[in-house]
Order: structure tokens, then C-alpha cells, then sequence
């Protein structure tokens, strides 16, 4: 059973993120491709601060000193990297009690995702790391990563992109990213003896690098204190969360990688809404939501515009937005005055705004500026979805710089190499492949705008 710990020992979460001296106990000789060795990512990488191989049987590694034992280190490095076999790591955890270490990672498996054996022998490590006043993260852990220093704990090397986006989570796999989201803090909590997720959320909290932050979680051990913390945090900056194991296979699963109990689904969905977290269902979603909460302004309202060159499509951008709670909102007066002249008698302007026959008289991209425009001064219009090809992106984006209305694009057509390239030059946020996801990204838009209303 885990214990409260002392909150003295509290405020050292920042030593799993931004060390100043970290010692590599078990660190292999073994350097180069598939060695899986630590202390080579974290020298590749260029990280400013000290470290301190502990083998046994090297007088150095990649041309650091290394040290035969943990009681031969310098006094006070601030996080050890624990990787010997699980037998060792309660002796580890003692000696760096001795020298003055303050926090470490357990890379180790074997513990309590491992039977009863490994739970008793996690509850011994604990209970010696809190008597030496020493923060666990692990074991099972694939350590942390921070782009901004740079650092990493694990065996993947931090990236050079530097986006606002944290993540917390009970697996490293979450380390790469997806194809639209990838976090530059990381933590993977293992099987989460000490250091949780309230420990982290209180550090994302108030860290400047971090506006979103996202949460892959199997269980939780701290179910109120993680529901105070995430509900004072989530209204600060926006959580978005994974939950995984919703079904018996996959929770039994949860069970063997984590020793987590994974608990009932529809608990954790009213757990999420008490406490602001915006809960995801996929990769997919992960991906779209965290681009509109980053990248759009906060949707007022429910009322949306939608600019089309083809009715079909704006029949189905209706339905999306019905989905989600949206509507298409009226035309103010003003923007059909400015708009009328553009289009034909027989066919007026009126939302969706159907400007194909109008593009075609007065050109096509003069034409969606120009609507685009009208529906951006409306003040009948919360947001706008542009239904459009890739060519037509940097018009949107162009007039809808700046603006305090959110803009998303569905782009039709295959999501193909030329297209994604062109939207990558561009460096452009908000597009979506379907009707249904544009209008998911409007809607989270539109909670979290009216969660972070009621208390402001």
C-alpha cells in the first residue's frame, strides 16, 4: 500500500526535468547503436550538467571518469538513474541515501508488475527511499526527457523541437509522439511507487515552458489528491487525457506492465469532468484537439460559419457541427450587403456560404478572401470552418492571422506528400482531414473556453 509522504521532499520534482548532476548506476560499457545506453544519449545530446558513471568494471566510458561504487561519488548529485538488475536496487537505493542523492529513477523492471514477489520487494524500496528522504520515479521507467535543457533519462534523445507541450505517463512508448502531437517534457512514471501524477501536474503547474499538458494514464493510486490538483491545474492550462484499458483484455494487460488497477471506465469519465480534463479517445483526437487549444483563439460561442465551394460538403460540415453541440449561425445583414454583389440573384449569400458560382464570375481566391473576410467582421460568427483545398491554405491562413476568431480548415482530398509539405511550409496548425474533426476541435475549444470563464 503506498504511504503519504512527507511534504518536505515535495518540491523536488524539478530533478527528474532538469538536473544539475545526475549519476548512471549500472551504466553499461557497451556504447553505439542498440546498446541502450544512457549515458551516451545524454552526451550526444549536450547535456550542461555533471555526470557520474557507476561501473564496476570500467575505469571510464565515453571518456568520463567512471566509478567503481555509489559511495565513491561526490556528495549531493541531485538524481541517480538506477538501471542494476532488481536484487541490487534496494542496496542502490540505501548508498544513495548515504551520498546525499535527493531523487532517482528506477529503470529497473521486475517489481510489482511482476506478482507478489516484485510488489513486496517494490513496498521494501519505497519505504528505504522515503526513510533517506529520496523521490522515486519508476521502476519500470523509461526515465524523463526535456528538450528545453537539453535532457533525457532515457534511451531516446531529446528533439530539437521546443513546443509548449508536456506529457505524463505510465509508458515511454508516448515518447516519439504521434504524427501531429509530440510533447518536449516527458515523464514516464512506470509503476508509480512514489512520485505520481498530481506531482508532476503541481510542477507543470507553474513550469514557463509548459501551456498543455497531456495525460496517458492505465490507474491511479491517489484518486482525490490527483482530482484536486488537476482540477486547480486544468484551470490554468488545459490536460488532455488518454485513459487506456477500458476493456477486461486490455485492463489485465494494464495489470502485468504496470501494476496499476485500472478501475471502472465510466468512473474516470465523471472524474475527468469534475476536475476540467478534456478526455481523448485516440491518437487521432490527441492530435487535433492539442492543435486547436495551442494554436486558436477561444471559441465565445456555439455559432459557426462555413465558407464551401461545394454544397455537399457543407451539408456534411452541418452535421459534424450538430454533433459536437455547434449550429451554423445567421448572416448578419452587414455581411450580406458586403457579399451580394459577388454572387448570382438566383443564388444569394446565406450559411454555408456556398461561393463557387461567385469564385467562378470574380475568381476563386478573391472570392473566398473576400468571404472569409466578411465572416471574420461578423458578429453573428464564434468561429469559421473553411472547407478548401491545399492551394487555398495560405489564403486562409493569411486572413485569418491575428484575428480573436478561431479558423479551421477541412482540407479535402487525399492527405498526400505534396499536400502535408505544403501545409508544413506554411507551418499551419489548424487543418483537418475530416468534417467530424474539425468540428471535435471547435467544440473542445468551446468547454474549455467556457471551464476557464467560470472562474475568471
Amino acid at each position: 500500500m503506498r504511504q503519504e509522504r512527507h511534504e518536505p521532499q515535495a518540491g523536488r520534482i524539478n530533478f527528474f526535468f532538469e538536473p544539475k548532476s545526475v549519476a548512471l548506476i549500472g551504466v553499461p560499457r557497451r556504447t553505439g547503436r542498440a546498446s541502450f545506453n544512457i549515458l551516451e544519449t545524454l552526451v550526444n545530446c549536450g547535456y550542461p550538467g555533471e555526470l557520474y558513471p557507476v561501473n564496476p568494471n570500467a575505469d571510464s566510458i565515453l571518456g568520463l571518469k567512471a566509478y567503481p561504487k555509489i559511495e565513491s561519488l561526490p556528495h549531493g548529485i541531485e538524481l541517480a538513474l538506477i538501471m542494476v538488475p532488481r536484487d541490487m536496487v534496494l542496496n542502490a537505493i540505501d548508498s544513495c541515501a548515504k551520498m546525499g542523492i535527493k531523487a532517482a529513477t528506477i529503470v529497473s523492471d521486475g517489481f510489482a508488475e511482476a506478482g507478489s514477489e516484485g510488489r513486496a520487494l517494490q513496498e521494501q524500496v519505497v519505504n528505504r527511499a522515503r526513510a533517506g528522504g529520496i523521490r522515486l520515479v519508476g521502476p519500470n521507467s523509461l526515465g524523463s526527457i526535456n528538450n528545453f535543457q537539453p535532457f533525457s533519462s532515457s534511451f531516446l534523445p531529446p528533439s530539437p523541437i521546443k513546443a509548449p507541450i508536456a506529457m505524463v505517463s505510465q509508458s515511454g512508448g508516448f515518447f516519439e509522439g504521434f504524427f501531429d502531437f509530440v510533447a518536449s517534457k516527458g515523464i514516464d512514471l512506470g509503476n508509480m511507487c512514489d512520485v505520481d501524477f498530481a506531482d508532476i501536474l503541481e510542477y507543470l503547474e507553474v513550469d514557463p515552458d509548459t501551456r498543455l499538458i497531456f495525460l496517458h494514464i492505465e490507474g491511479l493510486n491517489q484518486g482525490r489528491r490527483f482530482l484536486k490538483v488537476a482540477k486547480r491545474v486544468s484551470q490554468k492550462k488545459p490536460i488532455l487525457v488518454l485513459k487506456t484499458g477500458r476493456t477486461a483484455p486490455a485492463a489485465r494487460a494494464i495489470a502485468s506492465h504496470s501494476g496499476s488497477l485500472a478501475g471502472q471506465d465510466k468512473l474516470y469519465d465523471v472524474a475527468f469532468q469534475y476536475a476540467g480534463i478534456i478526455r481523448v479517445e485516440n491518437s487521432d483526437e490527441l492530435g487535433d484537439v492539442a492543435k486547436a487549444l495551442l494554436y486558436l483563439p477561444p471559441l465565445k460561442g456555439n455559432r459557426v460559419g462555413i465558407i464551401t465551394p461545394t454544397g455537399g460538403c457543407a451539408i456534411m460540415a452541418v452535421d459534424a457541427l450538430d454533433k459536437e453541440g455547434l449550429e451554423p449561425a445567421q448572416l448578419s445583414p452587414k455581411t450580406i450587403d458586403a457579399l451580394k454583389n459577388y454572387f448570382p440573384i438566383w443564388a444569394p449569400p446565406r450559411n454555408p456560404v456556398d461561393m463557387l458560382a461567385a469564385g467562378m464570375s470574380h475568381g476563386y481566391k478573391n472570392i473566398y478572401k473576400a468571404c472569409l473576410e466578411a465572416l471574420l467582421d461578423d458578429p453573428q460568427m464564434d468561429a469559421i470552418i473553411c472547407i478548401a483545398g491545399w492551394p487555398t491554405i495560405k489564403t486562409i491562413q493569411d486572413i485569418s492571422a491575428g484575428k480573436s476568431k478561431p479558423v479551421v480548415v477541412w482540407m479535402q482530398g487525399r492527405w498526400t506528400g505534396e499536400s502535408l509539405s505544403w501545409i508544413e511550409k506554411l507551418d499551419y496548425k489548424t487543418a483537418y482531414p475530416t468534417p467530424e474533426r474539425a468540428a471535435r476541435a471547435l467544440s473542445v475549444l468551446r468547454r474549455y473556453g467556457n471551464r476557464k470563464d467560470k472562474y475568471e
